[in-house]
């Protein structure tokens, strides 16, 4: 058994079918030589018992491995796992399980695609058509060469394999669009990169200097997500037909590449490829409002306010400092900066009511409804006031201390002969509360503790004594002996002749006299 040559851009699971084809060996003896099982599943682009298939080949296992599967650039793109990925000995389900295919959420059903004009020309080029590894990846949905998309084919059975199972040339082909052949033909160049060692390990940090270099990051590292997951969805929608699970549900589906960003998941292959894509057609920064040249003041909130004061909006601002637009306002409150906000309900003088009422403490949820306001407002008027907050504390704890203890007192008064439990029970949160930040108050104002009541424990000795007397009288009385139950149900002892044998001495000793036991 020897498997036919590789040709360009051949996977190792379509030279298998190519040998089932030509040689008309039946499915299951070819599976028991290749790799020792006639029920073994090939996988199309991640195809594993390489050490045992490369006895049928001139290849040796490294080879198949580079060149004839996908499993260098899952390895590439899944650093944590590639030494699983990359070994040569690796059963399938291990090597399934490190690529994590299970584990996207963006996961298509595995089937294997081809190009109908590929295939034609490969039966003109090499007599046979074939399967190419490189349109095997999830989400490669155009032919590089012919711009047309590639025809999806359902597996056979479990095992994937059967003969005569290669491209047909014979369907028809739908054209594709420019930018679909583009990302294939992105692709497959980006395979030869890592199949050649030339690419250094992708990385998030990567991404984040691209990122801020194209205009996509603030100088804080905030990424500006309405302009990039846009941009980034519409080049999805024309690179996969629609429906497709690989392409992001929405414009707004943020989650879709932020685990990828912050390198915190592990992700498809073909977001990585799409982001580097995009990232590669996108050559001019975003445009967005044009920050004037300030000078740097050491801190964030200096920075804010010279921005502020520079004129630019407290979007902008919060964009630079990355800070959230909340924070600018309450920056400029707190540094009486005039900021250009409609509508206007929040005047200077009401602003100072807002004040004067906080600090004789007004609930902030009674001054918002006072102004017709948000409570959010108030708090954040409070907050831009030094002092006014600690001040707002302090009088809250004076004001839960004294009515506290006027609730303890009062619990004492109506119920004279109650115990520490009585009180606590009564009053849980006073008690809790005087009990942290009062407690040399709270234990002079409650009542003494009770003694603790001793309980002497179980004179067993004595219990055995009266136990045997007992036995005697039974035994002189009794006609037959008796069973340990009917002898404690008898005397009304529950237990005590079974559990605690040890306990009663002359009671057993008296019932081996007499031949009881």
């Amino acid at each position: 058994m020897q498997l036919p040559e590789v040709l360009p851009d051949e996977s190792l699971f379509s030279r298998i079918c190519r040998y089932l084809t030509q040689s008309n060996a039946l499915r299951d003896e070819s599976l028991k030589h290749l790799l020792g099982d006639e029920r073994a599943a090939i996988h199309p682009y991640l195809t594993s018992g390489l050490v045992t298939i490369s006895k049928f080949t001139t290849e040796t296992p490294s080879e198949l491995l580079l060149t004839q599967t996908l499993r260098p650039l899952f390895a590439f793109f899944l650093p944590k796992y590639s030494s699983i990925i990359q070994d040569q000995k690796v059963n399938s389900s291990e090597l399934i399980r490190a690529c994590q295919i299970s584990t996207f959420r963006e996961r298509e059903q595995l089937n294997i695609k081809h190009c109908p004009l590929c295939a034609a020309k490969d039966i003109y080029t090499h007599g046979v058509a074939y399967w190419h590894c490189a349109q095997q990846l999830s989400g490669v949905e155009s032919c590089s060469k012919h711009a047309i998309w590639l025809i999806h084919n359902e597996l056979p059975s479990r095992i994937h394999l059967s003969p005569d199972f290669l491209p047909c040339a014979r369907l028809s082909s739908q054209p594709s669009n420019s930018l679909a052949r583009e990302f294939a033909q992105y692709v497959e160049h980006y395979i030869s990169l890592v199949r050649s060692g030339k690419l250094v390990q992708s990385s998030s940090d990567r991404y984040g200097a691209e990122l801020k270099r194209k205009g996509f990051q603030t100088a804080s590292g905030r990424t500006r997500r309405l302009q990039f997951y846009r941009g980034l969805y519409e080049f999805a929608a024309q690179i996969l037909p629609a429906n497709n699970p690989l392409l992001p549900k929405s414009p707004e589906d943020f989650s879709y590449f932020s685990a990828l960003l912050a390198s915190s998941f592990n992700q498809h292959p073909f977001k990585h490829l799409l982001l580097n894509f995009y990232l590669s057609h996108h050559t001019t920064a975003v445009e967005g409002e044009s920050i004037p040249k300030v000078e740097r003041i050491p801190g964030i909130e200096g920075y804010c306010c010279a921005l502020l004061k520079a004129g630019v909006s407290m979007a902008q601002t919060g964009r630079e400092i990355g800070k959230s637009r909340c924070y600018v306002k309450a920056v400029a409150l707190k540094n009486a900066i005039p900021v250009n906000l409609r509508p206007k309900i929040i005047t200077r003088e009401v602003k100072q009511v807002i004040i004067k009422m906080a600090y004789k403490g007004f609930n902030r949820n009674a001054i918002a409804q006072f102004f017709d306001i948000s409570s959010g407002s108030v708090e954040l008027i409070i907050s831009s006031i030094d002092g006014l907050v600690e001040w707002r504390k302090r009088c809250k704890a004076e004001s839960f201390r004294r009515r506290y203890k006027c609730q303890i007192l009062r619990f004492i008064e109506h119920n004279p002969t109650a115990c520490r439990q009585e009180i606590k029970f009564g009053c849980e949160a006073a008690f809790y509360w005087l009990y942290t930040h009062e407690h040399s108050w709270l234990e002079a104002n409650l009542p003494k503790p009770q003694p603790v009541v001793r309980v002497d424990k179980v004179d067993w000795e004595k219990r055995d004594i009266e136990l045997s007397e007992k036995i005697i009288t039974l035994v002189e009385r009794a006609e037959n002996p008796m069973t340990r139950t009917a002898l404690e149900r008898t005397l009304v002892i529950s237990g005590w002749l079974t559990s605690k044998k040890s306990r009663f001495p002359n009671t057993f000793n008296i019932l081996k006299k007499h031949g009881w036991i």
